[in-house]
């Protein structure tokens, strides 16, 4: 990528646009000036007036008037509201970039705003809880366990058809690294980063070490190939002695052909030997995925030929476990969404901390976003609706709806460009941590504003009654226009200092077991 599409580039210009980006707090801000300007117009009249009629006894009348013009204008000079006004833009300008130097990508001031109130965050499971370099563990082969007296003519002709270089012994994992070979799933990647260790680069040109491939062999190529989320993958693998096939890698509704009726409801099958095996893997912790194998041109025989299984091994996350912790500690509710099977799922989730009744197991992706909205509109413990903040944490096309859905979508910096382009906050090191920082972040920049407000509205307070003269009795000294500039001018260089001492940020450390240590001057109250 050159120019405008390299990373770098996207990076400057999602920390320009977060830069410019109003949060919602700012109209807040906005709404109290309208307010107050009038208000100051008014004091300024009074303060005219008080001094005209008032002061009779000290002054001539030229003199009443110059007091009481010096006064007035003190006073509309004073309470210039322009604290007030970058009480919150300074403030999300440094945040936002120093989150952009801590490795967090932030896209504006509302995201900024809304992560503070979070109170739920829902993890994704493949690639964000565990590390996504799944390796395949174990697998068994159907095709290798069948005689040629019990293989039926679709399954002879699919054996026949397999190149030279593959066994049967590894039928299953050819075939489901042609599926997955433009798939950007970890999972995928797993399946066929062990195919390449036996058959090379290429895995439509199979050529096992120390074994040379037979030249006059049929050119394979793939069409078709398309990803359904939460299901698995498709291709269309043509080239096998002129003849092509269709070969499906996901669950077993996916790879079995068997499709929802008009409720969205799965046909009951018997469940037979593959079903077992995947029980089997799951059992010991491993991702179990059915490969199944139907000739596209045959019109004698309509089901999918499961060939196989396969098991993966995806570890988890050092730093998932005391993530989870953390967010606990800092008062978030975790869960744990995913399209894994409820076994592994609750095996994961016993493992970094996540509750039983926290994880939701074999959905989909429009089941991630129906339990988002779900979240969202909790009740209390007087059974009341509210409105709850939810964050999701994902890395993959599966979860960009959930994502989308969420009030603040936090996605992996080495996930897909779906899940980056739906997010609203992108962890650029991919580390759990960094969940854990963007909250604790958006935290110290709210309470940074609000103590900018603070100090704008006291300022104004105590600076009002000054320069309308209350102080003249007892000191016989009134406030003058230029003086009435300068402390405006320092009141707005003092909330722009405070917005700048956010540069002294210093992310938390987290232990292991989830405590989060704050360093430097800056604090999440």
């Amino acid at each position: 990528a050159t120019g405008s599409s390299t990373v770098l580039s996207r990076i400057v210009k999602l920390v320009d646009d977060a830069q410019t980006n109003r949060a919602p707090i700012q109209a807040q801000a906005d709404h109290i000036a309208g307010v107050f300007a009038p208000c100051v117009i008014t004091l300024a009249v009074i303060t005219f007036a008080c001094w005209v009629l008032l002061s009779g006894d000290k002054f001539d009348l030229e003199e009443r008037y110059f007091k009481a013009l010096m006064s007035a204008i003190s006073v509309i000079v004073v309470a210039c509201p322009c604290a007030l006004g970058l009480a919150t833009p300074t403030a999300v300008m440094v945040g936002t970039g120093v989150g952009a130097m801590n490795g967090l990508l932030v896209k504006g001031g509302a995201v900024l705003e809304m992560a503070h109130h979070v109170k739920t965050v829902v993890f994704d499971k493949t690639g964000t809880l565990t590390t996504g370099r799944a390796v395949v563990g174990k697998r068994i082969e159907y095709m290798s366990q069948i005689t040629e007296s019990d293989a039926n003519s679709s399954i002879g002709r699919l054996i026949s058809c397999l190149p030279s270089t593959v066994d049967r012994s590894d039928m299953a994992l050819w075939f489901a690294c042609c599926a997955e070979l433009r798939s950007e799933h970890p999972l995928g990647h797993a399946i066929v980063n062990s195919g390449r260790e036996l058959w090379g680069h290429d895995i439509l040109k199979p050529v096992r070490k120390g074994q040379s491939g037979i030249a006059n062999e049929t050119e394979l190529s793939i069409l078709d190939f398309q990803v359904v989320p939460g299901r698995g993958v498709e291709c269309t693998l043509v080239g096998m002695q002129e003849r092509s096939c269709t070969v499906r890698v996901g669950n077993r509704a996916w790879a079995r052909g068997i499709e929802e009726d008009a409720n969205g409801l799965l046909a009951e099958v018997q469940t037979d030997q593959a079903d077992e095996d995947v029980d089997f893997l799951r059992g010991q912790g491993q991702i179990g995925v059915y490969v199944s194998v139907k000739f596209s041109d045959d019109t004698d025989e309509t089901d999918f030929i499961v060939t196989g299984v396969v098991g993966i091994i995806d570890p988890i996350k050092t730093e998932a476990s005391s993530s989870v912790a953390a967010l606990q500690r800092m008062g978030v509710d975790v869960w744990m969404c995913t399209g894994d099977h409820a076994v592994t799922a609750h095996a994961v989730a016993s493992q970094i901390g996540i509750r039983e009744e926290n994880v939701c197991s074999n959905v989909n992706p429009e089941g991630k976003a129906d339990l988002i909205k779900r979240l969202q509109k909790r009740r209390d413990r007087r059974n009341r609706l509210v409105k709850n903040r939810v964050a999701v944490v994902g890395d993959g096309i599966n979860d960009a709806v959930a994502l989308a859905q969420s009030d603040v979508g936090i996605a992996i910096g080495a996930g897909t460009e779906v899940a980056v382009e739906a997010a609203d906050i992108v962890l650029v090191r991919s580390q759990l941590h960094d969940v854990v920082v963007a909250l604790h972040l958006s935290r110290v920049v709210f309470d940074r504003i609000r103590l900018n407000f603070f100090w704008a509205m006291a300022y104004n307070l105590f600076a009002l009654p000054c320069a309308a003269g209350l102080l003249y009795p007892f000191t016989d000294w009134t406030l003058p226009p230029a003086f009435a500039g300068l402390m405006m001018a320092f009141s707005s260089v003092s909330v722009v200092t405070s917005s700048l001492l956010l540069r002294t940020y210093v992310k938390p450390e987290i232990g292991n077991d989830g405590q989060v240590n704050e360093r430097g001057c800056s604090s999440a109250t």
